[in-house]
């Protein structure tokens, strides 16, 4: 009788502990559950357009990042997240809610393609969203040796971009790489600044005749000189140039491709918009721009606070 009760007293206390431990259990859990702690503050962006303002927009968001303590946002199906060797800090690698970026303040630029200082001055270790195109390079002159590894080509372009390259040089029989053979890649851009409502904003795409004098100014410097030429107007670029021997068009490839082809030359022609200028930043050698980056008094004027030296990098030249 004695064991049968020492049996049950064994039996209780094992039930009892067990109960006491579900119980530990479930309120640790709800209390992980109901407190969130932040501990990544985050800077977002509005992010809007193409490939070239969503380089100066991720540009301006790293710069800011890094100078503030913060870590920048990008969204799942960011498009230079698959052409450069961004690092892909989402919200949810992040370990945020999908909509922290709504809830922290925001700041808003007052000029898209100038520098704002006042936008730059936000707390440190502060979470912030910001709205615009910053189109500055001095956003991030400073961090401009990190920006040039981040905005490094994924390997399947970067290796497309040099197979066209050898075979373009290969079909012209061009005397490659020699300090007497000089590549300058052109980018022509029309498209809509060809329209009239663009035009009455104040943006300007060059006549034929910039890029004719653009060419000259490099076949004055060197003796052997091939033009490689990328536009979103074929017809028209085929037309200008069709009396230059010295001129490849680029056709079928992408955006980036393009951009990677035009980043494997010496020089570089701009004509205008954001496309062009990172391909020239890229390349890094002597770059022409076209000197009308505005109509002067218009409203695209006011984008550059009356201003282009804050948008156009230091160094480039200046051509009708």
């Amino acid at each position: 009788m004695r064991k049968l009760w020492r049996y049950i007293i064994k039996i209780g206390i094992l039930v009892l502990a067990a109960c006491l431990f579900v119980f530990i259990q479930r309120f640790k859990k709800k209390s992980y559950t109901n407190v969130k702690i932040r501990t990544t503050p985050i800077a977002c962006i509005g992010f809007r357009g193409r490939l070239g303002n969503l380089m100066f927009q991720y540009a301006f968001l790293y710069s800011v990042s890094m100078s503030k303590g913060l870590y920048p946002v990008i969204s799942d199906n960011f498009l230079p997240g698959d052409v450069f060797r961004i690092n892909k800090t989402t919200l949810q690698v992040l370990g945020e809610n999908p909509t922290s970026c709504g809830t922290v303040k925001s700041y808003t630029e007052r000029w898209p393609c100038s520098f704002d200082d006042r936008i730059i001055q936000v707390p440190f270790l502060t979470s912030a969203k910001f709205n615009g195109y910053f189109q500055s390079w001095k956003y991030w002159i400073q961090y401009e040796n990190n920006l040039r590894e981040i905005f490094r080509f994924q390997d399947t372009i970067a290796r497309r971009a040099n197979k066209q390259l050898n075979d373009i040089l290969s079909t012209l029989d061009f005397p490659c790489c020699s300090k007497n053979s000089t590549l300058v890649g052109v980018h022509i851009r029309r498209g809509d600044y060809t329209s009239k409502a663009v035009n009455k904003y104040g943006q300007i795409t060059p006549n034929i005749s910039y890029y004719l004098n653009a060419m000259n100014y490099f076949e004055n410097l060197y003796p052997t000189v091939l033009f490689i030429v990328a536009s979103d107007d074929l017809k028209w670029s085929k037309n200008g140039l069709k009396n230059k021997t010295n001129v490849y068009i680029s056709t079928g490839n992408s955006g980036p491709e393009d951009m990677a082809l035009l980043s494997l030359t010496n020089h570089t022609i701009m004509s205008v918009g954001t496309f062009g200028w990172w391909a020239a930043w890229m390349t890094r050698g002597t770059t022409l721009y076209y000197k009308q980056v505005f109509a002067p008094g218009s409203r695209y004027a006011k984008d550059f606070n009356n201003d282009p030296s804050n948008y156009i990098y230091p160094g480039w030249i200046p051509m009708d």
